[in-house]
């Protein structure tokens, strides 16, 4: 037979429960408003230049 949650325990997961869904959340939000300003940015300058050229990808760092 399993043995209960203390009372101590019980709180300690809620909490991280409850900060791991508001790390989720805030990521979700940064995300969406992070590719509305991409958006304008593209549409602003023009559908002839790519997203690409605007926004690269950083992957490696510069030797310079």
């Amino acid at each position: 037979m399993a043995t209960p949650l203390s009372s101590k325990s019980r709180k300690i997961l809620i909490a991280a429960g409850l900060t791991l869904t508001v790390i989720l959340i805030y990521r979700m939000v940064k995300k969406k408003k992070d590719k509305k300003r991409k958006l304008t940015v593209v549409s602003d300058e023009g559908y002839e230049t790519a997203e690409d050229i605007l926004f690269p990808k950083k992957k490696f760092m510069r030797l310079g």
